[in-house]
């Protein structure tokens, strides 16, 4: 399998997000994602993630605003994206809170082992809407 590197001398994150899009799904960890630095930190590769993460989502599923209606979203628009992120290495994972009924669906969740404040999975980001509390998180894809 032969990874296609992606740096930052090679372009910015939307020149990335463009090349990601732009083409089929690739394997997963066939893309190398260079982050900002060798010693990068996990609330680092959180907030690129994240960045990467929202203008993806804006490019795929947003109106002429670029507003992205959560709540219109189902399993099949959160699997794809789980699969760029699987792409360059990394797995997406949403919770949904659904409304005060608190019955949470997990998507890209395989267990249910306690998160420590060290690993780049307990950094998230949690998005209210009329309906539902979303929290996305990620972490590094080791399979």
């Amino acid at each position: 399998m032969k990874r296609q590197k992606i740096s930052e001398s090679e372009g910015t994150l939307d020149d990335f997000i463009d090349k990601l899009v732009s083409s089929p799904i690739q394997n997963p960890k066939s893309i190398k994602l260079e982050l900002l630095e060798e010693e990068t930190n996990n609330e680092t590769v959180f907030n690129v993630l994240i960045e990467i993460f929202s203008k993806t989502m804006k490019y795929l599923y947003g109106d002429r605003n670029g507003r992205v209606e959560l709540d219109e979203l189902g399993e099949e628009e959160l699997s794809k994206m789980s699969k760029y992120f699987a792409s360059f290495g990394f797995q997406l994972f949403v919770d949904i809170v659904e409304g005060q009924n608190r019955h949470k669906t997990s998507y890209g969740k395989d267990e249910e082992a306690p998160i420590k404040a060290d690993q780049l999975k307990a950094h998230c980001l949690r998005l209210q809407t009329p309906k539902n509390l979303y929290v996305f998180y990620f972490d590094v894809l080791n399979s």
